[in-house]
């Protein structure tokens, strides 16, 4: 029986769920009975593979089965229901988990997932609501996020890093929304700081949205390390994140500044072929910049330059 528990263990951990769901049953079948712990290695399987129907299906069936919840249960299921998209069922399983015995165990981990699900699904001010209505669980952390937040939007960015430092120090977890916003405030002046905090944000599993992306586009352009914004831009592509208005145009401005225009033109034609449209600022930029680029035009075909008015006439 052994070899057929590590098998399924094998299947799980390779995102082979369904395989492993099917030696699950053969195993009952053999009386070797599952336990709570067999089955949140499935549900985690589950969500890790993004069959998150398939990881509330579990779930349910271990109730039908007589196995208790635990609080690996609870959290595995929600940071995957909240991390695909799933809301409305993340918080199902969170009031469920409020409701038993198990509860929270007073720790943060299931509301942090909530607060990540509403950030990435862009709705902030909802994310921010819940973070203070967790205040009456964990007044303490909550109370130093806000502190944070508050700090960041007031320019105050030392007494910032200061809080933060303090939550790192006793071994705390910051949410994104402390993330996001600190990055945010770093960019003020603090790339390396900002960069090295983002990083550090995804290394937590929390990935951020385009405009935190282009916040640090926007830094680096300001203060000249347009080689740094481009490497960002790049690993945005990778990482599948959408680029938007915010992504080019600081670029395609630092770029025309520089005198970089064949660079500029280049993620200008991007932004058009990707139906992005350049603010003013950037129209502005390359037109000044190509009408100062005498020897870029002479070695252009006529087609390429055509190819450009014609995009400025249709906007």
């Amino acid at each position: 029986m052994l070899w057929l528990i590590t098998l399924w263990l094998w299947f799980c951990r390779l995102g082979k769920v369904k395989v492993g769901h099917r030696l699950l049953k053969e195993m009952e079948r053999k009386g070797c009975l599952p336990n709570v712990d067999t089955y949140n290695i499935l549900i985690s399987g589950c969500c890790e593979s993004e069959m998150l129907d398939l990881a509330l299906d579990l779930f349910n069936e271990m109730k039908t089965d007589g196995i208790n919840w635990n609080f690996v249960t609870y959290d595995t299921l929600i940071k995957g229901l909240c991390s695909g998209g799933r809301m409305e069922d993340g918080f199902k399983i969170l009031e469920i988990m409020e409701d038993s015995k198990e509860g929270s165990r007073g720790r943060l981990s299931p509301y942090d997932s909530v607060l990540y699900g509403l950030y990435k699904e862009d709705q902030l001010d909802e994310a921010l609501t819940f973070m203070t209505q967790m205040g009456r669980l964990f007044p303490r952390a909550v109370g130093r996020s806000l502190r944070i937040l508050s700090l960041c939007e007031e320019g105050a960015i030392e007494d910032a890093k200061v809080v933060f430092g303090q939550i790192l120090g006793e071994g705390g977890v910051p949410n994104v929304l402390v993330y996001d916003h600190l990055i945010h405030g770093f960019c003020g002046g603090y790339m390396r700081e900002a960069f090295e905090l983002m990083n550090e944000m995804v290394g937590c599993g929390y990935y951020p949205l385009a405009p935190t992306f282009n916040a640090l586009i926007s830094g680096f352009c300001r203060q000249g390390m347009v080689s740094s914004a481009l490497k960002l831009i790049d690993d945005m592509v990778v990482r599948g994140c959408k680029l938007d208005t915010g992504s080019y145009n600081p670029l395609v401005d630092a770029l025309c500044r520089k005198g970089d225009f064949q660079k500029a033109f280049g993620l200008f034609s991007q932004m058009l072929e990707k139906d992005i449209a350049p603010d003013s600022s950037s129209w502005n930029s390359l037109l000044l910049s190509w009408c100062q680029e005498t020897s870029w035009l002479a070695r252009q075909n006529m087609y390429q330059v055509n190819y450009l008015l014609q995009q400025i006439a249709e906007i």
